[in-house]
Parts: C-alpha cells; sequence; structure tokens
C-alpha cells in the first residue's frame, strides 16, 4: 500500500534541486539532532541534513536524482518518502514539483527553529516532553536554552521604541484607544461561544481571549485531542483568581482529558498509518471490556474511564481535589511511563493502605516497581496489588510470630535453689513460740539418737 502511494509521487530517476531559505542558526546541528530527532527520527534529520549539506556544495541550478540521496542515505525510496512527509508535517521542507519532460522537485529548507524558539513553542515542547520524559526535557532545556538568571526584586525599565524615536518633530499625541481584538483575531476557534460562555460566567473574556492564548489553546487541544465541549471545561478551570488564563492549569486539564480517553497510548507524533494501528488495537481491547460481569470488573472499568484529578475528588468530601497532588502524581506517572487507569490503581491502593494519605516517596517505590514488571492494565494492577498486600499480610503475621517465640525464650530456667531462697522470702515469718517448739524437736530427736548410739555401743560389749 505504501509503495503504491510512493509511486504515484515519487520515483527514483526524479530529479531534485535544493533551495536553501535563509542563514541557519549557529544551534541548528544541536537542535536537530537532540530536539527535533526524538519527534520525526532520524532518518528525517538525516535527510534534512544531507539536503543542507549538498545545498551548500552544488552549484547553482545545478540538479541530481533521488537515486543519488539514496545511495548517499543508504536507505530506500520508500523511505526517502517517508521522511520527506515527516520533514515537510514538522515545518522543515516545502516541496514544489515540476512536471515537464522529466519530474523535478525543488525543495525549500526551512530554517530550524532556534532551541529557545523550541521551548516556546507549545507544540514542539509538549511533544518532546512525551517523546523523552520531563527529566530529560528539563536537562536538555538548561543545556540548550538557559534561561538568564535575574533577581526577583529587579524592575524592567527598558524604554520602547515609540519611548525613543518619532519620525515627525512636534508630533501631537493623538489619545489611545483600546483596541477591538475581536477585530483582529485570527483563530479556528468558535470565538463567539467562547465570549458568551465566559460572560455568563461573569468573565471578563478581553482577559481571557486574547491572540496569544488562542493560539496556545489552539495547538494544545490539538494535541491532546480536546473537542470544543472539552475545551470549555478545559477553559474555565484555567481562569484563576485575578480573572488570567493559566496556561499551565489549561495544560493539565487537556492532560486529564486525554489521559480519559486514551489511557495506554501517550500523546506522541504518529503518521497515519501508524496512528490507524494504534486505534485498531484500542478498539480490539475496548471490545473486550465492554461488558463487565463481576464488581472487579466494574472496578477496572472504572480505573479505565476517570482521571486521577476524578478519582481525588470522588475521596475528597468537599469533591475538590489538592493541586499539589494531582501535579505530583501527573509526574510521576510521565516519570515511570505508567497509563493512566495503573495510575489510578496506584493511588486507590496507597489511599486505602495508608489511611487516605498519599506519600511521594512511598508511590515513587511502588510506580518504579510496576514500571519494571511492565504493568501497563488496570487488571495488572490490581492483581499486583493484591499480591503486594498479601505479602505485606504475610510477612506482618511471621514478625508477629516471631516476637512471641522470642519473648517465650526470654524465660530463663532458673535453679532449684534459686526458688527455695525466693519461697523462703515470701513465706510469713515464723512466731518465737513456733520455733521453741521446733527447737525442742530438734533437742529429742538428738536425745533419741544419742541413747541409740548408747544401746548400739552396749550390745556390741
Amino acid at each position: 500500500m505504501i509503495v503504491q502511494e510512493r509511486m504515484k509521487h515519487l520515483l527514483p530517476n526524479d530529479q531534485m534541486q535544493i533551495i536553501k531559505q535563509t542563514t541557519f542558526f549557529e544551534d541548528a546541528d544541536s537542535v536537530l539532532t537532540l530536539l527535533y530527532q526524538p519527534l520525526i527520527g532520524k532518518e528525517s534529520v538525516a535527510l534534512y541534513q544531507a539536503l543542507w549539506r549538498s545545498s551548500t556544495s552544488q552549484l547553482s541550478q545545478s540538479q541530481i536524482s533521488h537515486h543519488y540521496m539514496m545511495s548517499l542515505l543508504n536507505i530506500t525510496l520508500d523511505d526517502l518518502y517517508e521522511a520527506r512527509k515527516k520533514l515537510e508535517g514538522i515545518g522543515l521542507l516545502k516541496s514544489f514539483k515540476e512536471e515537464d519532460s522529466f519530474r523535478t522537485f525543488y525543495y525549500l529548507l526551512r530554517r530550524p527553529v532556534s532551541a529557545f524558539q523550541f521551548f516556546d513553542h507549545p507544540t514542539l515542547s509538549v511533544l518532546l516532553e512525551h517523546h523523552v520524559g520531563k527529566e530529560a526535557h528539563q536537562q536538555l532545556q538548561k543545556r540548550l536554552a538557559p534561561k538568564p538568571s535575574i533577581s526577583s526584586n529587579v524592575e524592567d525599565v527598558t524604554l520602547s521604541f515609540d519611548d525613543v524615536f518619532t519620525t515627525v518633530a512636534h508630533k501631537k499625541q493623538p489619545p489611545k484607544r483600546e483596541a477591538d481584538e475581536s477585530l483582529v483575531i485570527q483563530t479556528d476557534l468558535p470565538l463567539e461561544w467562547l465570549y458568551k460562555m465566559l460572560t455568563q460566567q461573569q468573565i471578563e473574556p478581553k482577559n481571557i481571549l486574547t491572540n496569544a492564548n488562542l493560539n496556545y489553546m489552539e495547538k494544545i487541544i490539538k494535541i491532546y485531542d480536546v473537542d470544543y465541549l472539552e475545551l470549555e471545561k478545559a477553559l474555565l478551570w484555567a481562569v484563576n483568581e485575578d480573572a488570567g488564563f493559566d496556561r499551565q492549569e489549561f495544560l493539565d486539564m487537556c492532560k486529564d482529558i486525554y489521559y480519559k480517553k486514551h489511557g495506554t497510548v501517550p500523546p506522541r507524533l504518529y503518521t497515519k498509518g501508524q496512528a490507524h494501528k494504534v486505534g485498531q488495537d484500542e478498539v480490539v481491547e475496548a471490545t473486550s471490556n465492554e461488558q463487565p460481569e463481576s464488581k472487579q470488573n466494574q472496578l477496572i472499568q472504572h480505573f479505565d474511564q476517570i482521571t486521577h484529578r476524578e478519582l481525588l475528588e470522588d475521596h475528597s468530601s468537599s469533591g475538590i481535589a489538592s493541586m499539589k497532588e494531582i501535579e505530583m502524581i501527573t509526574n510521576l506517572m510521565e516519570e515511570h511511563g505508567l497509563s493512566q487507569p495503573v495510575m489510578n490503581v496506584l493511588v486507590h491502593y496507597v489511599l486505602k493502605k495508608n489511611g487516605n494519605k498519599l506519600n511521594r516517596n512511598y508511590m515513587d517505590t511502588i510506580a518504579a516497581h510496576w514500571s519494571r514488571e511492565g504493568v501497563n492494565t488496570a487488571k495488572a494492577a490490581m492483581d499486583m496489588a493484591k499480591k503486594e498486600h498479601h505479602m505485606y499480610q504475610t510477612w506482618q503475621q511471621k514478625k508477629k510470630q516471631k516476637q512471641q517465640k522470642s519473648t517465650s525464650k526470654s524465660k530463663e530456667v532458673l535453679p532449684k535453689w534459686f526458688k527455695e531462697q525466693k519461697q523462703q522470702k515470701n513465706e510469713p515469718q515464723k512466731t518465737d513460740e513456733n520455733k521453741k517448739l521446733e527447737d525442742s524437736k530438734i533437742e529429742d530427736s538428738n536425745e533419741d539418737l544419742e541413747a541409740f548410739f548408747k544401746s548400739f555401743s552396749q550390745s556390741k560389749q
């Protein structure tokens, strides 16, 4: 199927001419290798770099064949075609076709964004974090785009162009008028509906629906597959106490929505064919769990359909979840690569076992163990939790038995003379009369013995 599609669009003898759009940034190589490559793959980056080097070495208006590029990279034409599509989709390449006596493609190389622009880009930065993990994402940002260290006590006093310059002498400044942003905003979002929704909630739309915020929302909801009805929930959640738009809160809510809909599939870049295959696997897995028969299956289905935010809200008497706990759980889930259903079981297990308290170190230990064991479904997580609970109970019983044995062994065998001495101390002291009776008995016994010995000696004589 892929070969047939490629043959319609590209053949080995098709010629190419490479055009470099503009001068690249100094960090272009590092950005391509460390930031773009996790998203589009090494073949696409290798093709881009080969086109880049060829554009600097070839003569103006000179052409090369695709077969030459295949030999240079040691890849098939199908792989080259797939790599080219990824470069076009990520925004690094524009392709133009000319049909003449032979077909010629003109490849316009677009400059990669700088490292700072990459991490400021909502789509690229978020996708990179999901591909490499949060910790690696932070390390890359510190290395390639470190933030300047400026004290928080300073005040920005930089003057703008209009504050310093003018093109007309003695020009009278016109009164400033607030621009109606709704006239200049360009977005595919249902702007009128969003304005109405925020107004009904007594929220000033102009503070929320700015060009920058709308652009950010468009990119985030595309990554996390958020529809317009879910967008309303995410947007209202992201409004802070100052009636402003909190981007981090909006991102967290979109993550929750995504994990609820696609629990085991991370939001990464897939080609259309890959996405279709993953979607079929999801359908097979979902149909196998459509009709829960037992309470356990009902609980598994419940864990499959909610987010950890909703789980915490269910356990809260106020119905409001702690933002610190939500962020902690989200970070653990992303660090260890656990799916949403598995994380739900882990949170439920820890709450039940730890008196409704969430301890990060304890959860991190369990999450690391489950990740190593390859736990990826709610059922497998529940089986693992039951196994660990049984092991804990067995350990507690053995510990109790060991303590009982140690206490029994601690009872030493005492000598007989020590017991008699102790018994004598506990007996009541005898009276003087008793002592006299005993003395008289002893004297009588002595006299009897003396008489016996005398009679014995006389009989011998």
